[in-house]
């Protein structure tokens, strides 16, 4: 599963990174993207940076991290899903119309897992790719039209089985596209749902390194620099103490929507 994760990059360094594997990219940042600062402690509900196919172009949006498929009547009485298995993408109501049309990319610079122990305490352990390049994780979008008129777009990672480094810490990971799939999965044009669902695997070995750090990371509140920061000794926490790591994954990793579906 993801539920926290980090983006240190601004949108120029993202935008010279995915350039020659990326078509018809954007590269004016939007508005509010322009002198964002890192962020550290990225949690569900919080606005997160997407690149989505649109009108022929490669393009940067905020979105609203938590899934609300157009068809909810009422986003109140429905779960926010945070996390889309990638196993049943195609087979989900609430991912079949994003997973044909609305596929998107979200980049991060590392997430953070809680490793459960025998003794039932957990290690907050962050993890980022060994070349310190940013993971470019498999996304869906939808956006939520209310009564009156009102709009907001949202946003869902898609997961899979961790690989067999990653396993011992969680056994779900980020669904982490390289290179040439990662234009195949913004392509909902060219590629259909099925071969996009052939995208997801998990990460190669050796791509993804992991260290425990504070427990600090536990709260959305904390969002600095000393989060990422390997921790002296592994920090255990309480079975229970984690609020992000919760695993209802019925049709995704679900939470409960908050009363009022706001972007900021």
């Amino acid at each position: 599963m993801c539920g926290r994760f980090t983006l240190l990059l601004s949108w120029s360094e993202i935008h010279d990174l995915l350039q020659g594997f990326v078509s018809h990219l954007q590269a004016d940042a939007p508005p509010e993207l322009a002198g964002a600062p890192p962020r550290y402690n990225i949690a569900p509900t919080q606005p997160i940076l997407v690149l989505l196919r649109e009108a022929g172009k490669t393009r940067p949006r905020l979105m609203r991290w938590g899934l609300v498929p157009e068809w909810v009547a009422d986003p109140a009485t429905f779960p926010l899903i945070i996390n889309a298995r990638g196993e049943t993408l195609t087979e989900k109501a609430s991912f079949r119309n994003a997973v044909k049309n609305r596929r998107c990319i979200v980049p991060c610079s590392g997430y953070y897992e809680w490793q459960r122990h025998p003794d039932a305490t957990k290690t907050p352990t962050y993890i980022f790719r060994c070349d310190k390049r940013p993971f470019l994780m498999a996304g869906l979008w939808s956006t939520w039209v209310g009564p009156e008129g009102e709009e907001v777009d949202t946003a869902a990672i898609v997961t899979t089985s961790a690989n067999a480094e990653l396993e011992p810490v969680h056994h779900r990971m980020p669904a982490m596209l390289e290179g040439e799939q990662v234009e195949q999965w913004l392509d909902t044009g060219n590629v259909n749902a099925q071969r996009a669902r052939q995208l997801i695997a998990p990460a190669a070995t050796g791509v993804a390194c992991h260290y425990p750090v504070s427990a600090r990371v536990n709260s959305p509140a904390n969002d600095d620099e000393t989060l990422i920061r390997p921790a002296s000794e592994k920090t255990r926490l309480p079975d229970g103490a984690d609020s992000a790591d919760k695993d209802a994954e019925r049709d995704g990793n679900q939470s409960r929507a908050p009363r009022q579906l706001d972007l900021f």
